[in-house]
């Protein structure tokens, strides 16, 4: 993957409780820009949690610019609504199986994001490992091809998560939060609601205020992680 990653999450003008989503308007002022630059310091899109969105607003957006970008799924909840998330102004529908496969054969890069959306380092080592291999096999038998790339649930990992990753067969991860040391986990920096063109610059050039900005609201994702706990959220049996 490239060393310059931009991660989104939703794409609606839908009311929404939280910072992640980003609107049609705005995504597509960000995809022109994107667009705009020479190919070699165009950033790689990503889109995390893989919501039906993605397929239906982002999609067709990024085609008419002849871009593509890696999907991160959550195999647990495809074709399921998300109640694993902040809901306060309705649940959003998550992907189906043969909206992935289209978005695959259209050449979007298709990546797990775990199989029930745990933070990692919270997991028993048989629970880890359940998240990883699950949705890699799901992911590879419902597409026909290897799967290779990880984006971490909230950004999180350590050294166990990384080395179960790399026992697992991924070749490279990426997390919202930070990279690490050995290069096997690439920095994306997430676009939010409320970003500017300008502070997209900001991402792409690594500003350091920007980066700090993104740690003091990447922090907020916290809230989930004490979320599924006081729900007791627990790993998603198997993928459907």
């Amino acid at each position: 993957m490239n060393a310059n990653l931009l991660s989104y999450h939703k794409v609606t003008d839908r009311l929404d409780f939280g910072v992640t989503t980003r609107t049609l308007a705005d995504f597509r002022a960000d995809v022109a820009f994107i667009r705009s630059l020479p190919e070699s310091q165009r950033p790689e899109i990503c889109f995390d949690d893989g919501y039906e969105d993605a397929f239906e607003n982002a999609f067709p957006i990024l085609a008419e610019s002849e871009l593509v970008a890696n999907l991160f799924v959550i195999t647990g909840v495809l074709g399921r609504r998300n109640v694993w998330d902040f809901t306060l102004f309705g649940e959003f529908k998550h992907l189906t199986k043969a909206q992935v496969r289209e978005l695959s054969d259209a050449g979007w890069r298709v990546g797990s994001h775990s199989k029930s959306h745990l933070a990692l380092t919270t997991l028993s080592v048989a629970a880890l490992r359940a998240e990883l291999r699950d949705s890699k096999k799901f992911l590879e038998d419902l597409l026909g091809k290897r799967v290779t790339t990880i984006s971490f649930p909230f950004g999180n990992f350590d050294e166990r998560v990384v080395e179960e990753c790399k026992a697992a067969g991924y070749e490279e991860a990426i997390s919202i939060k930070k990279p690490s040391q050995d290069g096997f986990v690439k920095r994306s920096k997430a676009v939010y609601r409320f970003d500017s063109l300008n502070a997209i610059r900001a991402k792409l050039r690594n500003d350091p205020l920007e980066l700090f900005r993104l740690r003091v609201i990447n922090a907020c994702s916290r809230a989930t992680i004490l979320m599924h706990r006081l729900k007791g959220y627990k790993p998603i049996a198997d993928a459907e």
